[in-house]
């Protein structure tokens, strides 16, 4: 008979003893030791069980048999024996004479004998996470007062076992996730609010040549460079990615995402290769470019020629249609020439430019093209607005390929606005809205791209263009350190909007 005071006194000493460690195996070691002492059993055994029922860790009373002998014997206790039982029923059990109970197996090449036993479940939410047991040589050697002890310390113990298993799952998905971290190639730093870098995988130390964590973004090889990506992305957050250029010639495509509790994770991909490409696919365009013009313009002078001498209908159609074609061909051949000269930063002329006046100018060029298709231009275009740093003809080039997109792909009778207005933090807003068909939201990331058109787009295979107008708003936007995207909805309309950093207003004196 084991005392109330004892018992009271014994369940401090347990909850202080599965207090002490979260470490899984420990703390199965501590239950079982505690208890067997507790209760002065012979020995005993512990299984520990996932939500699936499936046993997971185990400490048999029998640590000396094989490890195939040993899951052998878990898998049938469990599945015909008194553990099991005690799991399905999730209710603890006390065995006087095992020879007299079915529930009891007898295992092969069992050396000692358990004549009495004692079995409870470890509950935690109503789910059984674990059966202890308890073995004795000695027939009726476990009574209540002993049924009792053991469910109290399975009820802390239960406790114990999630608490620890809890933790060494996160443990081990933090240890993966790292590892995972770590082995890829990609630099990844993170840096807390202090710009200090709190993680950095094998890359980004090579990268930057860092000691260890915890040193200032600044203080390291290349720190500057990402201080500087970090705040432009914070100052214009629809622009995620940066270029910068390394020490050694290397050019990296920054990318940042602010985490909750966590920090600024910075990405660097290396994109040197892709950057050589693309000057090669730029030259090679300007240089066909070039050799196009002279042939075209030979073609176009011949042509005006002929339209001079008496020709059949047939012949002025056909004529007309030549025309057409040596049109669109040197309207492709000047965007080509136009997007390669932005991309090369060939147009480093800047100025002072009033976007409300350039935007003006342009909607007065495109009346003729608004009345043959009966469309309706509402246009807000305050004045005193601050004026944004670039090359006018650049500027108009992006208000005439937003408008001229507006117009051709919005149907007969449409409305349009266009916008020029300042945003709380003082940048310089550009809209043009439609009420057309719309972009497919899978097309929206896309439609920036060279040659890009939407598949899905109703007509748009009739529509005259080049697939270059949006390319160039892009290059031209964020060549001024602006940003450009879409905002739409299939069937109602579209929106595009440009942001463009303000000059200070001391900049607008001579």
């Amino acid at each position: 008979m084991i005392s109330h005071a004892y018992s009271t006194e014994l369940m401090h000493t347990i909850s202080r003893q599965f207090n002490a460690s979260l470490d899984l195996n420990e703390v199965m070691g501590r239950v079982l030791q505690l208890t067997v002492k507790a209760t002065g059993a012979m020995r005993g055994s512990l299984f520990l069980l996932d939500e699936q029922g499936h046993v997971t860790h185990y400490i048999l009373a029998r640590p000396e048999q094989a490890p195939e002998i040993s899951q052998q014997n878990v898998a049938r206790v469990m599945a015909e024996g008194l553990s099991g039982w005690v799991y399905r029923r999730q209710q603890e059990v006390l065995v006087g004479d095992t020879s007299t109970d079915e529930r009891w197996i007898r295992l092969n090449n069992d050396t000692e004998t358990t004549n009495a036993a004692l079995a409870v479940p470890l509950l935690y939410q109503d789910r059984v996470n674990g059966v202890l047991v308890l073995h004795h040589e000695q027939a009726h050697f476990f009574d209540e007062s002993h049924l009792a002890l053991v469910t109290s310390i399975a009820g802390q113990a239960a406790i114990a076992v999630e608490n620890a298993r809890l933790f060494t799952q996160i443990k081990h998905e933090r240890e993966n996730l790292e590892a995972l971290i770590t082995g890829i190639p990609i630099p990844v730093l993170v840096v807390d609010a202090q710009e200090r870098i709190i993680f950095s995988n094998k890359a980004a130390r090579q990268l930057f040549l860092l000691a260890h964590v915890g040193e200032p973004l600044l203080a390291v090889e290349g720190g500057a460079a990402i201080k500087t990506a970090l705040d432009k992305t914070r100052q214009n957050p629809t622009q995620p990615h940066i270029e910068i250029r390394w020490p050694d010639e290397r050019v990296f495509s920054i990318s940042t995402n602010d985490t909750p509790r966590l920090g600024t994770v910075i990405t660097l991909n290396d994109i040197t290769e892709l950057k050589k490409l693309d000057e090669m696919k730029t030259v090679f365009v300007e240089t066909v470019s070039h050799d196009l013009r002279n042939p075209l313009a030979t073609i176009h002078g011949f042509a005006t020629l002929l339209q001079r001498e008496q020709l059949s209908e047939r012949g002025r159609s056909n004529l007309a249609g030549l025309m057409q074609g040596v049109t669109q061909i040197q309207s492709l051949i000047q965007n080509l020439l136009d997007l390669a000269r932005i991309e090369a930063k060939m147009d480093e002329q800047v100025e002072s430019c009033d976007l409300v006046e350039i935007t003006g100018e342009v909607l007065a060029s495109l009346e003729l093209q608004l009345a043959e298709k009966e469309m309706t231009l509402t246009a807000d275009l305050p004045p005193g607005l601050p004026p944004v740093s670039g090359n006018p003809l650049r500027l108009s080039q992006v208000v005439a390929n937003l408008v001229g997109n507006a117009i051709k792909y919005t149907p007969r009778g449409g409305r349009i606005f266009v916008g020029v207005n300042r945003e709380e933090d003082g940048r310089i807003r550009l809209q043009v809205s439609d009420n057309g068909p719309g972009i497919p939201a899978e097309d929206q990331d896309q439609i920036f791209e060279k040659f890009y058109r939407v598949p899905t787009m109703e007509d748009s295979e009739w529509i005259e263009g080049t697939g270059l107008g949006l390319s160039i708003v892009k290059a031209v936007v964020e060549g001024y350190g602006g940003s450009v995207w879409v905002e739409s909805e299939l069937g109602a309309g579209s929106t595009f909007i440009c942001i463009f950093p303000a000059l200070p207003v001391s900049d607008e004196q001579p």
